[in-house]
């Protein structure tokens, strides 16, 4: 295991050290912490944001399930999780204190669970036909059944992972190098999705015991590596922040009060959660159905539309660098702003123009580039409005806001889409993310009151 160095210099790599909290390192360590935590990082990117999304609905479809049906278990059913689990998973994560750290055990044993429920959605069909036999009297969709439950399972494994792998590498980087380190990962995460849409899409679905399986033991062998090899520092015992409540009911009762006031009763807060929360809504529609689409409106193979996939992350990795420096200059809501408007023309021109596969690839390229545009800011404009000395507390409150709007995006979008077909996502995408830009405006006015170029977030106490 990485040990924190207790002296300025080692006798492998003398020269200057760097802290995060207790740890030290040398820059040789600190290399090699930072490439196993973004090796790790980009395992569960490809498992969880990759490979399980393009698995999950041609599973659905290809088992009977409705649009309606794959919109409520593919994106409602994981909002709803992520709303009521992920602020529980983080508090208590928070507060842990072991010997491997506070962060390290939830990792490790989340990850053979989530490999193994990885394994058993390949064998669905397999499953469904043993329960079938032995229950011939009931006239069951078992396959649909099982897998709408395996994936409601992997959701729940999923958010352990999801929900602080980021906390760790915010406690074991030190902060004058982070940023450097989530360029290099974001870089790194378009380009391995890009391998992943151009060589892997396809797989998934004819070899897909053979994709999965292979990709449930490479997550748990590299977060095993992560295990042995990245060590956390130390931290106090946590405080008690509410006094006075002899009962736990009473104290989480206040410990909710405070949350809720402190995140919620400024209207720049709350413009900015709607904002966010409505462009997370935007996209929903066409995370649960492009596939669809193209496969059964444009008739397009899924090899062709990995590689398009494959073409549009590469060039945007490409230009992602650009985008900050762009950023850098100007302000994080500037380039949200802009990013609202590209998008919004693009989707006009989706709707108008795709009708086969050169019109696609043309519009997948731009539209994967219009997000990373705006998705570059998003992180940046958090931290440009919100209180620094709670980000956690308020950043996790406008969470709750977009788990909420795709939940009701999710439940609304997969309804339109059995009504109106596919392509309505071109139009979905284009009036939600027109709404999230006019709460953008407001967060603007809003900003403009509280000082503009000299913001200083407002003090709820």
């Amino acid at each position: 295991m990485m040990q924190p160095m207790t002296e300025q210099h080692d006798t492998l790599n003398a020269g200057k050290t760097y802290s995060a909290g207790t740890l030290q390192y040398t820059l040789r360590q600190l290399l090699s912490v930072c490439a196993i935590l973004l090796l790790a990082r980009q395992m569960m990117a490809i498992v969880c944001f990759n490979l399980v999304p393009t698995v999950k609905p041609l599973l659905l479809d290809k088992y009977g399930a409705s649009s309606f049906q794959i919109a409520l278990i593919v994106s409602t059913m994981p909002s709803i999780l992520n709303f009521i689990l992920c602020p529980v998973i983080s508090t208590i994560s928070d507060r842990t204190r072991t010997r491997h750290g506070r962060r390290t055990p939830y990792l490790i044993w989340s990850a053979p669970f989530l490999a193994l429920i990885l394994v058993l959605i390949s064998f669905t069909a397999e499953f469904a036909s043993a329960v079938s036999r032995l229950l011939p009297s009931v006239n069951c969709n078992w396959a649909f059944w099982i897998l709408a439950c395996l994936i409601v399972c992997f959701q729940i494994a999923y958010l352990f992972p999801g929900s602080i792998v980021y906390y760790l590498e915010a406690d074991v980087i030190p902060q004058k190098c982070l940023g450097q380190y989530l360029a290099v990962t974001q870089v790194f995460g378009m380009l391995c999705s890009a391998g992943f849409s151009y060589f892997l899409t396809d797989k998934c679905m004819s070899h897909m015991k053979l994709v999965l399986g292979s990709f449930a033991a490479l997550y748990v062998i590299v977060y095993v590596l992560q295990f042995v090899f990245v060590k956390e520092g130390e931290f106090p015992a946590p405080a008690d922040e509410v006094k006075g409540s002899a009962s736990w009911g009473k104290r989480a009762i206040q410990y909710c009060s405070m949350f809720f006031r402190q995140c919620f009763t400024r209207r720049i807060f709350i413009f900015l959660a709607l904002c966010t929360g409505l462009n997370a809504a935007s996209n929903v529609c066409r995370s649960m159905f492009n596939l669809l689409f193209v496969t059964k409106d444009l008739h397009i193979d899924l090899q062709t539309v990995g590689h398009i996939g494959a073409y549009s992350m590469i060039i945007s990795s490409a230009l992602i660098y650009f985008f900050g420096r762009l950023m850098d200059r100007t302000h994080p809501m500037f380039i949200y702003f802009l990013g609202g408007i590209f998008v919004m023309i693009t989707n006009v021109f989706g709707y108008f123009f795709v009708w086969d596969a050169k019109s696609y690839m043309v519009i997948a390229i731009v539209t994967t580039l219009v997000y990373a545009f705006q998705n570059i800011a998003n992180t940046p404009l958090l931290v440009a409005l919100l209180p620094m000395d709670k980000f956690g507390q308020y950043a996790s409150g406008n969470a709750m806001v977009n788990h909420i709007s795709v939940m009701i995006g999710s439940v609304l979008g997969g309804a339109l889409t059995n009504i109106f077909g596919y392509r309505i996502m071109f139009v979905w995408d284009f009036i939600v993310t027109g709404l999230a830009t006019g709460a953008l405006i407001a967060v603007y006015h809003e900003w403009k009151q509280y000082g503009g170029r000299n913001y200083k977030a407002p003090v709820v106490n």
